[in-house]
């Protein structure tokens, strides 16, 4: 055996803990799964997304690459995720920033988007709709105050 051996147990251990994996990176799943999701809702294989992802030097990568990123098993310079996200046509916040659908939400706020979407109410009328009832108890409640 030489100096630098490489561990393969560390790169076959798919149901315990990754952190024996030495490529894996946590964060980059979160991120990959928001590339993959994009890239496929625009019908897009990996290597589309490598066309029109390019390198600084003009040069392009491969779809191996993007593949290893949506899985969390690369990470990119920052560069590579804001040209990414301009390829898809997003704000790089959208794959960089916090995932909306990982936000908690009470039981309440629940049962208002369950009522909502079984009603076919688009959000935005939800809130102009909640917004003049608010206007209208309130304009109520200052004429009452006057009377």
């Amino acid at each position: 055996m030489g100096r630098n051996q490489i561990h393969v147990s560390a790169f076959r251990n798919r149901d315990g803990p990754r952190w024996s994996a030495p490529y894996y990176v946590e964060w980059g799943v979160v991120v990959g799964d928001r590339i993959r999701r994009l890239r496929q809702d625009r019908r897009w294989t990996l290597k589309e997304l490598a066309r029109r992802v390019p390198k600084p030097d003009g040069d392009g990568y491969s779809g191996g690459y993007f593949s290893r990123l949506e899985r969390g098993w690369a990470n990119a310079p920052f560069y590579v995720y804001l040209k990414i996200a301009e390829a898809l046509d997003v704000e790089a916040g959208v794959l960089l920033g916090p995932d909306e659908l990982q936000r908690e939400v009470s039981a309440g706020e629940r049962i208002v988007l369950d009522v909502m979407r079984h009603a076919g109410i688009d959000p935005a009328e939800a809130v102009l709709r909640l917004s003049a009832l608010a206007h209208r108890r309130e304009y109520r409640s200052h004429s009452e105050r006057q009377t």
